[in-house]
């Protein structure tokens, strides 16, 4: 009783301070698909992205997060894209398998809106071996001995994303599920929190050379801290860029990128706390995309 009893803390206290959110991501610009399901298929369509976070760099333990995505045109108006996620913070670990259908629809002239469904699953895992192993603890006997593994579970979201000229606007809700998970090892059960998000974002075309993109995002759901975040970026020439970026409480940062070769991406992105002192809470995240039709296009 009193390891279950644990377990259930454990799961909880993890879930007070991730809430089971999707791990963030500052590669919306190059990779818009991880800000939405909706852009699936229809933003960089034969796109491959890869990304590294690795978050409060200065504190043992650290979130890191790694990313795989893919999407792509299944036919007219339809898109498709899956994406793998898996997320380790000290002890805890988040994997989540995702499969997307887009489709889109045109309201009248210029006005599109953009629809997607993905379906996959969550799984998560304590380690509590690491935790005994770890010589800066002491062994605690009434903690379980052996790491936990929750059962697959079901998870679903929802996206619409209105289109109109260079004004993007969307709202998402992630983390759906049904009825309860369980734990394979003791007798445990819990419940991913649903999520919900909105985002604005405009493209500016100054002129044949310069491009720049102001994003705003609110993100939210049942136990989490709403969060207010906004960004923007400058292109050059459709090849190299900056952006700055804010989010609250007090998250700063800046990020680079640019095509390095034929169908080739780069980007890194760069966060820091300001009530804190510069050396810890930084995160750091590197990205790669393979347009994988450029990359095989035969030069003309």
């Amino acid at each position: 009783m009193k390891k279950s009893i644990f377990v259930l803390i454990s799961i909880l206290y993890n879930g007070i301070l991730n809430a089971q959110q999707m791990p963030v991501s500052e590669n919306y610009f190059m990779d818009k698909y991880s800000l939405s399901s909706s852009y699936a298929g229809h933003s960089s369509p034969g796109s491959f992205f890869t990304s590294f976070r690795s978050d409060w760099t200065g504190i043992v333990g650290g979130p890191k997060t790694l990313r795989l995505s893919y999407s792509d045109m299944l036919m007219t108006n339809a898109g498709w894209g899956g994406k793998i996620i898996y997320d380790k913070a000290g002890i805890f670990d988040q994997l989540y398998v995702m499969g997307t259908y887009s489709y889109s629809l045109t309201i009248v002239d210029e006005h599109k809106l953009l629809l997607a469904l993905s379906a996959g699953i969550y799984h998560n895992k304590i380690n509590f071996t690491d935790y005994y192993n770890n010589p800066n603890y002491n062994i605690d006997p009434v903690m379980i001995q052996q790491d936990v593994s929750s059962k697959v579970k079901f998870m679903s979201d929802f996206s619409a994303l209105y289109l109109f000229k260079g004004i993007e606007a969307g709202i998402m809700f992630a983390n759906i599920n049904f009825g309860d998970a369980k734990y394979n090892e003791v007798d445990v059960t819990y419940k991913p929190f649903v999520n919900y998000q909105l985002h604005a974002a405009y493209s500016w075309q100054i002129n044949d050379r310069w491009n720049i993109n102001p994003l705003a995002y609110f993100r939210g759901g049942k136990f989490i801290s709403s969060q207010i975040g906004i960004a923007s970026m400058v292109k050059y020439q459709n090849k190299i860029w900056g952006s700055l970026s804010f989010r609250d409480p007090g998250i700063w940062g800046f990020g680079f990128g640019a095509k390095i070769a034929k169908g080739i991406e780069f980007s890194y992105n760069f966060n820091f706390a300001s009530s804190v002192a510069l050396n810890i809470y930084n995160n750091h995240e590197i990205s790669i995309g393979v347009n994988i039709k450029d990359l095989v296009k035969k030069t003309e």
